[in-house]
């Protein structure tokens, strides 16, 4: 009798020492992994981008992106200048909210104003997307009254490429995005060309490595190189419009500033 109390004590100790052990291990394990519970984010900046159209410099557009929690706000500003301002006598002005969270980088609306240069800053035109309050949400180009569906990865011309930066910076597949204009909304399949790319900017004496990625609408085929060194910031981006045989480019002209 007493050695089946010995040997059930022993067995106990065993079992007791080996899950004492074994939460050791798991409690030392959980605490030394990596935290990558919060999702990388694209942090506040400002950055120029030199603009050109065959080979010729039209203007420059300034962009910045400011966030105050989880509500962010980017802001594109073009204007002529030089040689073209003789003959463009426009700027505009886009402004873009989006909410950046653990969970995603998600498209809240949309704005451009057109003023003329040479008329005081008179109105030209004005382009509106909004979500609509009513279920099912939608997107609703406000000045045609047009609609269409909202999208889990739905952006503009200018917010693609920063959602693309937001993508490879928490490592996130690259399907199922959208792109919104004023006459179409379209699905895209963005590729990614390897191997990595030298990408000179605008100042001529700046190069950084760069990954280019490619998609095209039925409108518009669209490159966009990244920068993986600058957690993978927008460093030129080419758009082609097929029907005008036209390319615009947006080249960084410097490295962006972090505000």
């Amino acid at each position: 009798m007493s050695d089946e109390i010995f040997s059930r004590k022993t067995v106990n100790s065993v079992h007791s020492k080996l899950k004492h052990a074994l939460f050791g291990v798991l409690t030392g394990l959980v605490i030394s992994l990596p935290m990558n519970a919060s999702a990388a984010v694209i942090k506040d900046f400002k950055a120029s981008y030199e603009v050109d159209a065959f080979d010729i410099k039209l203007g420059t557009s300034q962009q910045t992106f400011r966030c105050e929690q989880q509500n962010c706000t980017l802001t594109a500003t073009a204007s002529p200048s030089g040689i073209a301002s003789w003959f463009l006598h426009e700027k505009t002005e886009e402004i873009i909210h989006l909410q950046q969270t653990e969970s995603g980088f998600a498209w809240q609306s949309y704005q451009k104003i057109t003023r003329s240069t040479s008329e005081k800053g008179k109105i030209l035109k004005t382009v509106n997307f909004v979500k609509t309050d009513s279920m099912p949400v939608r997107v609703n180009y406000v000045e045609k009254e047009r609609f269409w569906p909202i999208q889990p990865k739905l952006y503009d011309m200018v917010s693609i490429a920063y959602a693309l930066q937001y993508a490879k910076l928490n490592k996130q597949p690259l399907n199922g995005f959208h792109l919104q204009d004023t006459n179409l909304q379209e699905a895209v399949d963005i590729s990614d060309s390897n191997p990595i790319e030298s990408l000179e900017l605008a100042d001529l004496e700046t190069t950084v490595d760069a990954e280019r990625f490619e998609f095209e609408t039925s409108k518009a085929k669209i490159k966009v190189w990244l920068l993986p060194s600058y957690d993978y910031f927008p460093g030129r981006i080419d758009v082609y419009n097929i029907e005008k045989d036209k390319t615009i480019t947006l080249l960084l002209e410097e490295l962006p500033e972090t505000l």
